[in-house]
């Protein structure tokens, strides 16, 4: 059963990479839309994202994880194909905003069938092996991506966002065979109820500490990019560089720098050595300053590397530390609201990290500030009660 939510983990991944890695440019040269729509499409696609995590959700406690994500992936396809045959911006707009509001909400249900009955330390290795599959789909789907840039032609961007909806549709017939995890049972006796995630404090702490962290993630995508072009004699080709030795750790790290994350202990140690290895990066980038082209190349690596290695501590810190928090039956809206904590730096960071790079050594040393701290306060998640004590006081409960 197993291989079957890492299968679609997997063919997820692949299409959305397709579609990421096109996007901007498939809107300019298929679509015809000036700059300014196309970041409107792309802002209005990034709202939307935040909106539909939740009730997605809540949808799949009441009607079942399997019906829903057999649901939103066949609806995904239907916005994928309605987005292969938009000529205008009204039509490309729709489309992206399904999409969009429907991209946060299937990757937690997939988490949380994947890890339904699994202990922490065992949910924690197949979280890490998702992680792993994911990072090398979305790698993968590049590659039909860059064949269609190579041509040029509209109809090759358009056959890509085709060939992304025939992979959610094959998403669709594989969780058709999976069976019902109990999730609804769990919550309607006895469980926390609906919005308690949403009065969790020390879980919503745990969350904005994930979106905080996980900015590194940003900025070595976006941040150490532009500075690359911009501001050093490294060669253009970097950039790729950069992205290929990031995805390649993932992939053959992830799992094993997990192990041992389901303590807490060592799941706040992880949050801190991540923060500090990328602090340690952001110090280093504005080095590329003193040296030449060799010189940039090699300090552009080894900040590529630090960023990398903190963000797989990073990840596996917030992930054990949340998972311990999570109570029984509740994975799903749990690990939803988790996931939303990435999903609000993706809106929020972008703008910070531009305008840092244009205040050259002094805002790579206010990230190096940014992410020491941050990771100093993850030393101070509380740890979850014990087992067969009292539930957890939340925001607004009852004294």
């Amino acid at each position: 059963m197993k291989k079957r939510f890492y299968a679609t983990g997997l063919s997820d991944a692949v299409g959305l990479g397709m579609y990421l890695s096109l996007s901007v440019l498939f809107f300019d040269k298929a679509v015809d839309l000036p700059n300014a729509q196309i970041g409107l499409v792309l802002s209005v696609a990034g709202i939307t994202s935040l909106l539909g995590a939740m009730p997605i959700a809540r949808a799949a406690e009441r009607f079942g994880t399997r019906t829903v994500l057999t649901v939103l992936f066949l609806t995904r396809a239907a916005a994928f194909l309605a987005l292969s045959v938009s000529h205008s911006f009204v039509a490309a707009l729709l489309a992206s905003a399904v999409a969009g509001l429907l991209s946060r909400g299937i990757s937690p249900l997939i988490e949380s069938e994947l890890i339904a009955r699994a202990p922490n330390k065992e949910a924690v290795g197949a979280l890490a092996r998702l992680r792993s599959l994911r990072n090398a789909g979305m790698a993968a789907g590049a590659l039909p991506s860059g064949a269609a840039i190579a041509l040029g032609e509209p109809w090759a961007y358009r056959a890509v966002m085709v060939l992304s909806a025939v992979l959610f549709i094959g998403c669709a017939l594989v969780c058709r065979t999976f069976g019902d995890s109990g999730h609804t049972a769990d919550a309607a006796e006895g469980g926390p109820s609906r919005t308690s995630v949403l009065r969790d404090r020390v879980f919503l702490r745990i969350t904005a500490l994930y979106g905080a962290l996980t900015m590194s993630a940003l900025v070595l995508g976006l941040g150490v990019p532009l500075w690359v072009v911009q501001q050093t004699q490294a060669p253009a080709w970097t950039v790729t560089l950069i992205q290929v030795l990031n995805t390649a750790l993932v992939v053959v790290l992830q799992v094993r720098v997990s192990k041992g994350s389901e303590n807490l202990t060592a799941a706040r140690r992880m949050m801190r050595r991540g923060g500090l290895l990328s602090a340690l990066a952001a110090v280093l980038v504005p080095l590329t300053a003193l040296g030449g082209a060799r010189t940039d190349l090699a300090l552009v690596v080894a900040a590529a590397l630090l960023f990398s290695l903190g963000e797989l501590y990073i990840i596996s810190g917030t992930t054990g530390a949340a998972l311990l928090h999570i109570p029984e039956g509740r994975k799903t809206a749990y690990l939803a609201a988790f996931n939303l904590g990435f999903a609000v730096t993706t809106v929020v960071g972008p703008p910070l990290i531009t305008a840092s790079v244009g205040w050259a050594v002094w805002g790579w040393l206010g990230w190096g500030l940014y992410f020491t701290v941050v990771g100093l306060v993850a030393m101070r998640v509380p740890a979850p009660p014990p087992v067969g004590a009292e539930p957890r006081r939340t925001v607004g409960s009852a004294a």
